[in-house]
């Protein structure tokens, strides 16, 4: 693939970039005398992850991410046909990532927030992985020269959760006499007793739910439709809710089961807020409190106490038990009692506990 009319360093490599708006600036490659519009190619990337149902938040990440990569390589003079790029480029790009800071070049965060985490830039080399797959699908490689470029590892450490005694430390600061109140609370209970996404929390509806049989009708990755079941106390409090407080909190008819004053369903981020402040009402320190860390308590409690991980598999919405197993690694509280129980020491000195 030779790129046609534009000298070596200069070339506005980015017809790969991707602006926020989703524009893209065109530029034609010849491949075997064929011309072909990079504005097409992008095009179809994109019109093929929104075909595979991902989330704004998640096209927008990869779109991102490529962005990013492109430009460092016309940035760094290493822009060529995309054919010859390949893992040499990659490894530099990993090398620049492992020494940039957080927020490096926005112009909405300011000063330096520290280095990217292990996560961020596994993340990255997973999207322009997951972008090279594509073009090889596609036809416009002969080779995928990615594909078996392993990605960066990152640490394994234990999952962060809740303990019951800060869970209730939590729900004991809630009004629950208020419709704001009420509705939080509920919010809180359903992030707990379910595991389910914040994102796939707020737009819960109404026709979604039977309270009579404990169980919601979640939308999730993918638009991945799966029923998740809740206890018998979150139906009581979610009855309540309903009955009494939920019409106080819009003007008219909503269809949602947290709705806001438009009649639309409170957003992410105001779950967020929320949670971040009724943590530093509490006092806790040393805690990052976040609506996900109930997903992880729900998660780690659920296999502490047996349950199955084929079932929390399910009940999460992961699309593989391998994801799930995470939350297999028991937390150190959990294992000392998992050992008291089956050491055969117990069975040695008989008695002596």
């Amino acid at each position: 693939m030779a790129l046609a009319g534009v000298s070596s360093c200069r070339l506005v490599a980015l017809a790969f970039l991707i602006s926020a708006a989703g524009r893209v600036g065109k530029m034609n490659v010849v491949q075997k005398g064929i011309a072909i519009d990079w504005q097409l190619i992008i095009d179809d990337y994109l019109n093929d992850l929104k075909l595979k149902n991902l989330s704004h938040s998640t096209i927008t990440w990869y779109t991102d991410i490529i962005c990013r990569y492109f430009n460092f390589l016309e940035q760094s003079c290493l822009i060529k046909p995309v054919d010859g790029l390949g893992k040499k480029e990659l490894k530099l790009y990993i090398a620049h990532l492992q020494k940039a800071s957080r927020w490096q070049g926005s112009k909405h965060k300011k000063g330096n927030k520290g280095k990217l985490s292990p996560y961020t830039i596994q993340g990255h080399v997973r999207a322009i992985k997951a972008f090279w797959s594509w073009l090889y699908e596609e036809g416009h490689i002969e080779v995928n020269s990615l594909a078996k470029y392993p990605l960066p590892k990152v640490p394994k450490n234990l999952v962060k959760t809740l303990t019951v005694s800060q869970v209730k430390s939590l729900l004991g600061a809630v009004d629950k006499n208020t419709a704001k109140g009420a509705m939080y609370y509920c919010v809180l209970l359903l992030l707990l007793d379910t595991g389910m996404r914040v994102g796939e929390l707020v737009g819960i509806r109404l026709a979604n739910m039977n309270l009579l049989g404990g169980f919601i009708a979640v939308i999730g990755k993918g638009k991945k439709e799966r029923v998740v079941p809740f206890h018998k106390v979150t139906r009581k409090e979610l009855k309540r809710y309903i009955n009494k407080y939920r019409a106080d909190l819009c003007s008219q008819k909503s269809p949602y089961l947290f709705p806001r004053q438009d009649s639309d369903h409170i957003t992410i981020s105001s779950v967020q807020q929320y949670v971040r402040r009724l943590a530093a009402k509490v006092g806790f320190q040393n805690v990052k409190c976040h609506p996900h860390i109930f997903r992880h308590t729900f998660a780690t409690m659920y296999i502490a106490k047996g349950g199955s991980d084929i079932a929390l598999m399910e009940i999460l919405g992961h699309s593989s038990l391998q994801t799930t197993q995470k939350y297999t690694h028991l937390q150190p509280q959990h294992l000392h009692q998992q050992h008291a129980k089956y050491s055969p020491m117990g069975d040695i000195f008989p008695g002596k506990h």
